[in-house]
């Protein structure tokens, strides 16, 4: 199989920095979006750090291999942003949510940490393949999710990897929160429904531009050639 993708990233009406990355490699059959966190540059840092390290990235062996691979650099970039923090001291967050999806023949697999989410359109059926690490809570500040895991966040870090099948006519969507907090399933579903993915990709940036948009958006969409 050959895939084509697509992306678009927004800082949103609110922010006026972006502090998430992605990285698009056809070639590879691997992409990836990343939604820094920590504010100022330390976001930005972070989420740049893992799309630059894996963009230097070699995939070697069998299907599994290169999983155990990715696995493998996923925590050494953890354990960099780590040393990083413990250097600067202070209650400071250098860290960043991490969905990776790579596809070889007819098998797929998301390896992620975080809230930013794979989904895919098959035999018009929108799903999303990859659960939030992530729960609402409600305190002071009000109702807020709050993250469960991602990479060089406080609390013990988690990487799920999802094995899954590909079929010929697949749709795939990355998004990080700043898109499906905005617009529901079935606008994600109606803009993967077009006929190409550069035009799902118009629709979506127009969607959730028109709403309040308070959050980076990064999208990037994904279809067999």
């Amino acid at each position: 199989m050959n895939f084509k993708s697509y992306s678009f990233t927004h800082p949103g009406h609110l922010r006026t920095l972006n502090e998430d990355s992605f990285y698009l490699n056809d070639e590879k059959n691997l992409w990836i979006v990343c939604d820094g966190m920590g504010g100022h540059e330390e976001g930005n840092f972070a989420s740049r750090l893992i799309t630059d390290i894996f963009e230097n990235f070699t995939l070697e062996g069998t299907f599994e291999n290169k999983i155990e691979m990715i696995n493998k650099q996923i925590k050494i970039i953890h354990n960099l942003l780590i040393n990083k923090v413990e250097k600067i001291g202070g209650n400071i967050i250098i860290g960043s949510t991490l969905m990776l999806l790579h596809i070889e023949d007819e098998k797929g697999v998301c390896i992620h940490a975080g809230d930013t989410r794979c989904y895919c359109l098959q035999n018009n059926t929108l799903r999303t393949i990859t659960k939030d690490h992530a729960i609402q809570i409600n305190d002071f500040y009000g109702s807020r999710r709050y993250l469960t895991s991602a990479l060089s966040a406080p609390g013990n870090l988690f990487i799920e990897t999802t094995r899954f099948t590909v079929c010929k006519n697949d749709v795939f969507l990355i998004c990080t929160d700043g898109l499906y907090d905005y617009i529901s399933n079935k606008v994600i579903k109606e803009a993967m429904s077009q006929d190409n993915i550069q035009e799902a990709l118009f629709k979506l940036k127009l969607s959730v531009l028109a709403t309040s948009a308070e959050d980076n958006i990064t999208t990037v969409t994904i279809e067999n050639k």
